[in-house]
Order: C-alpha cells, then structure tokens, then sequence
C-alpha cells in the first residue's frame, strides 16, 4: 500500500493539494462552525524529520541548503487529514559555518564532575597560585615579626605603660593568638571612668576597635550565607535537575556555558527555558495542572517559590536583625562617648570668610562679645574665670540651663603664621645638623685604658707577599670643599606638628696642638732639656689662653684624664710649677661624686713593694702614638709575639728612672718587650690591670711578669679618639657644631620674636585666619565645620592657613571623575576578557578568538579567568590609591573628615564601578548576540549578570590570603623603615625612622568592602562566592586583632564611631543587592509574583535602612532651643555678617606687618607661656589631664616631647622612673593655638656612650650656651634630670 505522502503535491510555497479521488469534506466544511481543527505535534517534535544539508555550489560560493518537513494532523468528528510540509533554506556557508575550534567546544561541554572546562581550570588556579602567594608572604612574616620589633612590635614600646599590650613570644605563630580580643567589647556601663588611662580605654574602644567589630559582623553574615548556599540553594540546582551540557546549546558562533554554571542559578534556567512545560505566571493563572505538578515534573516552579522564601526569610531577615543589632549598640556608644568623654562639647572652625563681621576684632573683644551675647557662660582657656567663681555660688535654675543650650567655652584666633611656619621648618633643619655634627664627635672617641692588655690585642690579618699592594685611592681636592651627596631630611611625622660644648676634646686642632714635640725620638721621649736644647720657649698661662683662636675662653682641663682620673664637674683647678692645669687633690683622685680615691700603688695591698716615689712619679708621663715603630728586640713570654708590622697603631710608655738622657729601655725596670698594646677600637670596657708586686728585677735584670688577670692599671681609663681619627678631624667636626649652634641659638631668638608678633596680632585682631571654638551647641552657629575627631592632632593647620577655594573643589571632583572613568574603562576590558568563552561572545570579539580556538584549556583558563581577576584588582588599588591621594586637594578641616571623605567615595566607587558597572557592562556584552538578532534580550542579559559572577569569585580568590597578608607584612613600611634607619645618625633620626603608622580605614577594610558587595549580590545565586568571601573576612579579622592590639598606634584622633556607624548603614543597604537582582532575573522568565515580591523587598531595605538610622541619628534642630538661645543667636549671626562701617579694628588689619614693627616692643621671652601670659592673659590649666576636650591621643613630637620620645626606644627597658615634670606638650595640650606659636626652643637629644662624652655635652650646652639638652635612654642609668640654665664662671 503506497504511503499518503506519494499521493500529496506540495507547492513552492508550502501548500498541499489533495489528488482528485480523495476529497473529502474538509474543504467545504472550512468555514463551517462545526469545523473544529486540532494541531497535534509529533513525539519528537514539530520537525518531523530533518535533513542533512546538501552543499550547492555556486558563483559566489558554496552554498548549504537546509532541508526541513512539518508534519500537521487535522481532526475532524469524522474524518483526520494529515499534512506534510517541507522547507527549504539556502544560504552562504560561512554563515553558519563554525569555527574550526569552536567545533570541540560546542559538541562535547562537559558537566560538572566529569571534567573540567577552560573556566574551571582557571578557578583552579586562581584558588592555588594566589594562595601559595599569599601563605608565602604570611610565612614571611611569621619570619620577620620576632626580628623587626620597631615595626612590628610598636605598641610593645612606644604607647604608655598602662596601654602596652602584653609582649608576645618569638614563636613563629605567636600573631595567630595574641592576648588581645578578637572581638572588642562595648561596655555599656561606664561608670568607672576617669580612674586610668587603660580603663578608659577599654570603656571608650577606639575607632579601629569598632572596624574590627564591623569586619566580625560582616563575618557572621557571610557564613550564615555560606551555610545557606550550599545546604539550601545548591540542593535546589542540582537534585533532579539535567546539567546545562545535557541541554541544547544556545551558541550560534561558538562558546559555550561554563561548567561552574552547574552549581549556580544558571543550571535552573536553562530547565525552565528547555522544559516541555509553560510554568510562567500567566500560563499558571490558566492552567490549573501546572498547579498540581502534572505539567510540571521537575518541580521548577515549586524549586522557584522555595528559593524565594529563602532569599527573603533566611538571608534577609536575620543579616538585617544583626546589623540593625550591632547599629543600636554603636548609636548608644557614640551618644555616651559624646556625653561621658567629650561632656557634651564639640569643637568647630570659624573661617572669617563665613563671619566676615568678626574681622578686625582682638581675641579679648570678640570673647566679651560672646560672652555678652548669651552663647557662653564664661571662657575656659586658660583664665581665671572658673577660679574666680564662688564656692557658695547657687546651681543655676532651669531657665539659665535653657539659655545655656549653647555655651562656648573656649575661643583661640587663628592668626597668619606663613612666615613662622618657615622659621620653625629652618630651626628643625638646623637642630638636625647640630644633633649629626654632636653625634659624629661623640662616636669618635672610645675610652682607654693607660696600660695596653693583652685581651684587647687583635692581630693584624697576615698579608699576602706574592699579590701586589693596591692603596686606596686619595681624593683629588680638598675634603672640605669637595660637595658632599645631599642627604635626604628626615621630617616630623607627628600629627599638629609645627613644621611646615663639652669637656674634652671639645675644640678645634689647634687648641689640642701638641708643644715639645722635638722632645719625641723614635718613639721615646728625650731628656729633659731635648726642649731646651731646640731653642723652643714654654708657653705660658697666659699665651695658652690667647692662642684660642676658636672656641671658648675658659681654660680646660681633660675630666678623663690619664694623669688624675675622672674629675667631677665643678671640681678646683690650679696651675702647677709647670704651668699645666691640674687638680688640687695632690696624690689623690677625684670619682664623680665627688670622693677621694687613693692611689692603690701606695694604699693598696701591693704598697711597699715599689722601688721609690721618683719611678711612680715618672710613670705619670705623657702618652703619644707612635705609628712607626722599631720591632721588638724580644717577644714577652706572658703576653706573645708582638705586631710585626712597623705601622701597627699601639701605644707604648718608656718610663724614665733617671734625669739623664739616656735610653729610657735600657734604664726601665721593665723591658722594651714588656710593653703592652692599646684596646682595640671595637673594645670599650676597661682591659686587665697590671700590679707592680712581682715587677723587682731579677739577677739578670729582666723582671718577673704577673699575669695579665692579675696586673693593676697606674691609672684611671680615659677618653682617646679612635683609632685612624686625628685632630685634624675632630676640629673639622667641632667647627661644624660651633657654627650650627650659634645658628640654633640665633633662629630661637628670632622665632620667639615671631612668636611675640603673632600673639600681639591675636590680640590685635590682625591677619586673623578664624576662630577655634570649644563648647556645646556649635553645630546651631551658622558657617561654622564641626571637627569630630575633637583633638588637636585632628586639625590640618594647613588647611586653616590656606583655606581652599572652589577651584580646588572643581579639581578634586575632575580629579575622582577621571579615576572612576578609568577603572570603568578598565573593568570593562576585564568582563570582555572574562566572557570570552561565554556563547557568541567572541564572535564580536573577534580578537579574543584565539583563547576560545586554543586547545590548551589550562591556558584559557588563566587568561580567562585568573587574569581579570588580577587585573581588576590592580586598577580597583589604583583607584583607591588616587581616591586617598586626593583628600589632600579637598582641604578638610580635619583629619577624621578627611579620612571620612576618602572611605565614602572609596565605598560608592567599589558600589559603583566595582560591583554594579562590572556586572552591568558583563551582562551587556554576554547579549551582544540577542541584542543583533532581537529576540531574547531580557533573558540574555539576566545570563549574563549569573555569569559574571565567575570573575567575581576568581576576584575573591585573587585577594582572600594576599590581602591579609599584605597588611600584616606592610613591605612599604617595612623598606622605608629599614632605608630610614640605615641613614639615620641621630636617635631623633631614628625615632622618626619607626614613628608609629596610622589606621586607614579606606585601605584596611576596602578588600573586604568589596566581598561583602559580591556576597550580597551573588551568595544565593552562586553559592561559592559566600565560602570564598568567610576565608577573606576571617583572616583579614586575625590580622586586625594584631595590627590593632601590637602595631597601629592611636596617633590620630577618635570619632566614636562615627564612621562605623555609616559603614553599617551602608551594609544595610548592600543588603538589598540580592533579593533585586534575583527579582529581575525572575521577571526576564515572567515569574511576576516572585520577582515582584523580591525586587519590592529590596527597595524596602534601602527605604527602611536608611529612615531607621536617619531617625535614630537625628540630633534636635533650632526649633528646640529656648527663646533666649535662639535670640543670642540670631545676635551672633547679624554681627558676623559683613557691615558697611569700618572701625578702628579693621583699620589696624589692613596696616602692613612692616608698618607695626616700629612702635612694637621686641625681644625675646622667657617661654611660651610668658608670651601668652603677657599678651593675652592666657595659662594653660593647672591639671591638664582633666580637661575633657580636646581629647588625648598617642601622638609624641619629637620637638615638643623630647624627653617622652628619648624613652620610646625598642631597647629601652619597659619600666622607667616617670618624668619629674610636665613636659611642654602635655602642659600646653588644652591650648588650640597655632603650633607655631607655643612651640618651644627645642631640646636636643643626643646619644648615650659609655665613654661619657655624651653626658659632658648635656651638661656643657646647658651650662654654657642655656640649651636644653636629652639623651637617649637605654637604661635606667640613662635617665638625666633636667637642669635649670646657670650662668657659671669656670669650668673643668
């Protein structure tokens, strides 16, 4: 029986015509109502066959044409007609050619457990090569920590004593468990303030405290998601569900779905967009069977709803409960830190541009002004207001505490210091040559000992006589005027700093100038007349006072003298017969205390055995180097062979026993062989003694020798220069300590005559910048910038002098625009580069083709995979980089507004431009092919934002272990620290070298910013992002707690949290990133009541965050003043606005500083505070640790607490004695003037040596040229006390 299809005739069109013989009633029954035509498609399909494609030639090319039958069944009561329909499709070959590798790629993509894929092998090794990155530098500095202590222990050693964390061990994984919380707590009873510092501060915790709680609350969150995912939301993809490579693919040009796209929401699209079922909203409202599962067998639409539920009630809800939780606790904390520490105050700045009416007016008018106006009940800084007030003085009432709603207590005028600002800059650079030129003549001496010792003895290192002697090369010019390296200046790093002669051997050359040297032969001294017989003329008292050419006046007498001892300063001097300066102790010696040591050659055990008075008087003979010597006729038995060398650098003594002038060897009672070398120069304790008791010469002549643990010293050690230093040297030292001396005493009379101008201009009310006020209720004055770090180390005196304009704005915001327009540009090209193996991507990629055409997927994964995630993460840096540098341009007030400023736009550029600009321009790409065609784009570009959460993930990975690593290593720090203390020579150098660095909020917390971005966005949808984001969260939280606990120190100024508490507002609003993005995805599949629910959601977490801590942060606004209050203070502002009369003030401003100098009294001040007393009646308070604002920090300048900072060394012993006074930065702590202005003369610090040399020019500069000077303290030995400057007439 034939077929009905050999019967049928199909058109070129499409239509089928029925052979005459088999009508039926079809065709006349068309139109009839009762004609009711049914489509029922085949089993497999609409297409009933498909075939192969038949390859045309042709002119153009070949040409391919498809083939395909439609197969249509129409039923009727009676009767069923079925229709064959084919079409045919011809078209260009290359247009639906593939490419050659794309072939492999499309045909055989592999599902998740059966291999891997380009994407999978790039994940791979983006978990693995920055991991074994990231444990090599966390190893690295498990090495380095115990050896670097000046970095990596600074809290051990610079904070105070009660603040010092417990030292940890030099085990390699100490760090890990540090004996500090992981988690700060926030007390909320704060009773027990104000009983010690470190109780206060574990009741006030410090803002990088708070960001430590902020990362442990980001921390609870992602693990929660983390659980979620992967025990809720994977189930929900993978169970029962066709992995995406068992579904047809939908590239047309190549590409294919990544395999990870198995364990994401991808894997439940594609079921629904290939399942046989409609379960859409629409079709659900229709079809009832969808309902019951019937039409549904892979339960998508249940797996969808369940999904939903648990985005919204497992994720959302308890992530919001806690940060809700943690926002309340943070409000309560600020509001006690504000009432309890601060007292209610705040600190503000007045610029004369918002309150030009105040122009002109001296400090002390514009305080009777305020005072008169009701906004303060009498000013605090450093009156006597307070003092004068009656103990018996009744509380106020009720309507006085109304009208002190705003009450200002202190005010300090700004005044221009450009000028002073220089000077001071000058007299630091100043002091810093002074303090090299002291450190250079203080490390050129070495203490000695008069008898040489066999344990200091070093022998020479034996030359090689077959190798030629190269010498060293001689410079060709003089040293001195040879130009040396400009070296660089070490500046003050501490926050509000003001910086935009001895007893030997301390003269020049000519001053040390040898006489009788024609007395020295061969290395032994002459007779007594050799002088005599050269026709030289001793020198008398007086000659020897007028051949000073350079230095001091007085006569000098070496304290560590060979010949009498160490002499105590102050000690009487005389001239003896010979004309020498000398003691008037006779045969006795002097300690430095002041007690009379004898001689132990004639009191001690060995007395008596001395052959006469005349060989011990001889023994006190002058010592000179003899560098070129005879050799030893014979070596000592006791002590060995001697140097062979002819130039070996020892001392040696002759004593003569006689008056005449033979050869002091042959006369000795000790042989030229027993002749001792000197200490070596490495070597500053003292050597063996040599005692004279076995010293009586034998019959032979020659003497028995003790042994060298047994001889007895003729004398005291005294101070040498070192070995290879002449006199020459030291004076070219010394000159260069005459002159930068005189230059630091010249500037400090200049400067205090500066100072005295600046605060007669305060008074005056002339070229005054602003005001500083202190007290409650300032936020209500209008113009004023709240400073909330309320601390003087928070203020940018840069600022207040130069105050920036709005050019400066326009810049800054170019300056952001241009950084967020770059890393947009970067980022871009990292999505493009991320989605080249995405389908039809590199189709209109056509660049990218070759890493989809390669074979090797390992090196597609890397370049597909770990490379964006690399390179996005550098340009992410950059802009962070540029985001900091440019607070500088803004020209905040204050230093916590500026860091403020930087963490805002750094979290709205990672919100903006990392997160959502990368997704959005990811997705786009990914729909290049929908976008061409027209058809699916919604769809499209709901795939492509699930894709990109690949590069997201590879991101992750990128930084979890370096981050944290990085912060704990801090090798910038590291190498500026190491390269600033191998060029540093003085200790103040060296403080400066390893001074603390700050928290930075925008770069310790920015990583994990951005995990926290992509585990909001992603953690649901692709549940391997939350684990990858608990890894980078956990030890970014380990590396706080010790760069919290043992490194940052708190030299900056605290908020209270203020940007803690913005930080989790905004994590509050990050909260909403999923439940949107999962609600658009669904509506691109027309899941209306899902989508609708989730995207409505999350726009009411935005709306509810943000009236919720907007309610709960507002503070009261004008409206709830007193009559009385708001009265004074429209006073207030009608005043500070510009008037048209000009008064007598303002008549004085516009006069020229060089205008006043004539009729202004000059001179130099006392001090500081007697400049302030003078001229504006100002003191600092009596107890300046009660004063509550402005705040305390850690902060130590070098220049105004020297002897606080002398203290701070790594080697210092932990307990010192406390300083008997108050230095000048803790008395003048409450005074907000300019730096410049209370700055003091500063004191110099100098290094310690055992020779002493360091303490006789502590005592010499302050004696003699009133300098204050410190030394570095080592010990507890080292502890000088602080003396008074007194003239004296003499010295020792």
């Amino acid at each position: 029986m034939s077929s009905p299809q050999q019967n049928w005739y199909t058109t070129s069109n499409g239509s089928v015509f029925i052979p005459s013989g088999t009508e039926s009633k079809s065709t006349s029954h068309a139109s009839s109502p009762s004609f009711t035509p049914s489509f029922t498609p085949t089993p497999s399909g609409s297409f009933s066959s498909i075939l192969p494609p038949a390859t045309i030639p042709s002119a153009t090319g070949s040409l391919t044409t498809f083939t395909s039958t439609f197969t249509t069944t129409i039923t009727e009561p009676t009767t069923t007609f079925t229709s064959l329909a084919e079409s045919v499709v011809i078209t260009q070959a290359i247009a639906t050619t593939q490419f050659p590798g794309q072939i492999n790629a499309d045909s055989s993509p592999v599902c998740i457990g059966s291999g891997t894929d380009s994407s999978s092998n790039g994940l791979l090794a983006s978990i693995i090569i920055p991991s074994v990155i990231g444990l090599l530098i966390w190893l690295l500095f498990a090495i380095l920590r115990p050896r670097f202590r000046q970095v990596y222990g600074l809290r051990e050693w610079f904070v105070e004593q009660d603040l010092r964390p417990k030292p940890l061990s030099s085990s390699l994984f100490a760090f890990l468990h540090p004996p500090v919380p992981l988690v700060p707590p926030v007390p909320s009873d704060v009773s027990d303030m104000g009983q010690s510092p470190a109780e206060d501060a574990a009741l006030f915790p410090a803002d990088e405290q708070l960001s430590q709680r902020a990362i442990w609350i980001a921390l609870l969150i992602a693990l929660g998601w983390a659980f979620l995912g992967l025990a809720g939301a994977l189930p929900l993809y993978m169970v029962s569900m066709p992995c995406i490579a068992d579904l047809p693919s939908s590239a047309t040009f190549g590409g294919a779905f990544s395999t990870l796209e198995d364990l994401s929401l991808m894997r439940l699209l594609r079921a629904l967009d290939n399942g046989s079922a409609n379960i859409s909203t629409h079709n659900l409202l229709q079809n009832r069977a969808i309902v019951s599962g019937a039409g549904d067998p892979d339960h998508l639409r249940i797996r969808v709803i369940v999904l939903t539920v648990l985005v919204l009630v497992l994720a959302l809800l308890p992530a919001l409960w806690k940060i809700v939780r943690e926002l309340n606790r943070l409000i309560a904390y600020r509001q006690r830190w504000i009432d309890m520490r601060c007292e209610g105050k705040q600190m503000g700045w007045l610029s004369t541009r918002n309150a030009p009416g105040f122009s002109g007016w001296g400090e002390q008018r514009f305080k009777d002004f305020v005072i008169k106006s009701g906004l303060s009940s009498g000013m605090r800084n450093g009156t006597e207001a307070q003092r004068r007030r009656s103990p018996n003085r009744e509380e106020p009432d009720q309507e006085e505490k109304d009208a002190l709603q705003i009450d200002i207590t202190s005010i300090f005028s700004i005044c221009d210091t450009q000028r002073l600002a220089l000077l001071i800059d000058e007299r630091d650079e100043i002091l810093e040559n002074l303090e090299i030129a002291e450190t250079r003549y203080i490390s050129s001496f070495r203490l000695t000992t008069p008898d040489p010792s066999i344990a200091e003895y070093q022998p020479p290192t034996p030359k090689d006589s077959s190798r030629p002697h190269i010498s060293h090369p001689q410079p060709l010019r003089n040293a001195s005027t040879t130009r040396k390296p400009r070296r660089q200046r070490s500046l003050n790093p501490a926050f509000a700093a003001s910086s935009l002669a001895p007893t030997s051997f301390v003269a020049p050359s000519l001053y040390y100038k040898l006489h009788r040297v024609q007395g020295v032969s061969g290395g032994e001294f002459g007779a007594e007349n050799a002088m005599t017989d050269a026709g030289e003329e001793k020198p008398s008292l007086s000659q020897t006072i007028n051949s000073r050419l350079i230095g001091s006046r007085f006569q000098e007498v070496n304290r560590n003298s060979a010949a009498f001892g160490r002499l105590p300063l102050g000690s009487h001097v005389r001239v003896d017969q010979s004309g020498e300066l000398g003691p008037t102790g006779g045969i006795h010696t002097i300690d430095e205390h002041g007690y009379f040591i004898p001689d132990p050659k004639r009191y001690g055990p060995n007395h008596g055995l001395e052959e006469s008075d005349e060989t011990d008087a001889e023994e006190r003979g002058d010592w000179v180097d003899i560098f070129k010597d005879r050799p030893r006729a014979e070596d000592s038995i006791d002590n060995g062979p001697g140097p062979s060398s002819p130039s070996s650098p020892f001392r040696r003594r002759t004593m003569r026993t006689g008056s005449g002038s033979g050869s002091a060897a042959a006369s000795s009672p000790l042989g030229e062989h027993e002749q001792q070398p000197s200490g070596s120069t490495k070597r500053e304790t003292f050597p063996f003694r040599r005692g004279n008791s076995d010293m009586a010469e034998g019959s032979g002549g020659s003497p028995s020798l003790q042994p060298p643990h047994m001889r007895l010293q003729p004398a005291q050690p005294f101070v040498r220069p070192h070995d290879g230093i002449n006199f020459d040297h030291l004076g070219v030292v010394y000159s260069d300590i005459t002159q930068w001396r005189s230059r630091l005493k010249a500037i400090n009379n200049e400067i205090a005559e500066a100072q005295t101008v600046g605060y007669e201009d305060i008074a005056e009310g002339v070229r005054i910048k602003g005001w500083l006020l202190i007290g409650r209720g300032l936020r209500f004055i209008k113009g004023i910038e709240i400073i909330e770090g309320m601390a003087k180390e928070d203020i940018r005196w840069d600022v207040l002098q130069n105050e920036r304009s709005g050019l400066d704005t326009m810049v800054l915001w170019s300056l952001l625009g241009v950084a967020a327009v770059l890393l947009a540009a970067g980022l871009t090209a990292a999505a493009g580069l991320s989605l080249t193996t995405a389908p039809d991507v590199a189709h209109y990629l056509p660049f990218l083709s070759p890493l989809l055409t390669s074979k090797n997927t390992i090196a597609s994964g890397l370049a597909t995979v770990l490379a964006p995630a690399v390179a996005a993460t550098l340009f992410i840096s950059l802009a962070i980089a540029i985001v900091n540098w440019s607070s500088h341009i803004r020209g905040s007030v204050s230093v916590s507004g500026g860091q403020l400023f930087v963490f805002k736009a750094m979290f709205y550029i990672l919100v903006g431009i990392g997160a959502i600009w990368l997704v959005t321009v990811g997705a786009l790409i990914y729909t290049l092919q929908a976008f061409n065609t027209g058809s699916g784009k919604t769809e499209t570009v709901a795939n492509g934002s699930i894709y990109m959460s690949i590069l997201a993930l590879s991101l992750i990975f990128t930084v979890a272990i370096i981050f944290p690593g990085l912060l704990l290593l801090q090798p910038v720090r590291l190498w500026h620290v190491l390269r600033a203390e191998k060029h540093a020579l003085t200790p103040r150098q060296r403080f400066r070298a390893v001074y603390p660095r700050t928290y930075n909020p925008a770069f310790a917390t920015g990583a994990c910013i951005l995990a926290v971005i992509f585990a909001s966005t992603f953690s649901i949808i692709f549940p391997l992002v939350a684990p990858a984001v608990v890894v980078l969260l956990f030890l970014t939280l380990v590396a706080h707690r010790f760069l919290v606990g043992y490194v940052y120190a708190r030299t900056h100024s605290q908020t209270g949290g203020l940007l803690q508490i913005w930080l989790l507002r905004r994590l509050g609003t990050l909260l909403s990133f999923q439940p949107i993005l999962l609600g658009l995805i669904f509506l691109s599949r027309h899941f209306w009541i899902e989508g609708g629910v989730l995207a409505g959601t999350g726009l009411f977490v935005i709306v509810f965050v943000e009236v919720y801590v907007i309610a709960r942060t507002r503070l009261p606004g004008r409206r709830s003043l007193s009559p009385i209050a708001r009265d004074s203070l429209d006073s207030f502002t009608a005043s500070a606005k510009k008037t048209g009369r000009r008064t007598v003030d303002d008549e004085t401003a516009s006069l020229v500083s060089s205008g006043r100098q004539g009729h202004r009294p000059r001179g130099s001040m006392a001090s500081v505070l007697e400049m302030m007393s003078l001229t504006l009646a100002v003191m600092p308070p009596r107890k300046p640790e009660q004063v509550s604002v402005p705040l305390k920090t850690e902060t130590l300048d070098d220049l105004t607490a020297t002897e606080r900072a002398a203290r701070t060394h790594p080697d210092a012993p932990p307990h010192l004695p406390p300083l008997s006074f108050t230095d000048h930065a803790q008395e003048m702590a409450s005074i907000l003037y300019a730096p410049e202005l209370i700055a003091p003369p500063p004191i110099i610090w100098l290094p310690n040596d055992s020779a002493g040399v360091a303490r006789s020019e502590a005592v010499d500069l302050q004696k003699y040229h009133d300098l204050q000077v410190t030394l570095d303290v080592r010990s507890k030995d080292d502890v000088i006390q602080r003396r008074r400057p007194t003239s004296a007439s003499g010295r020792s």
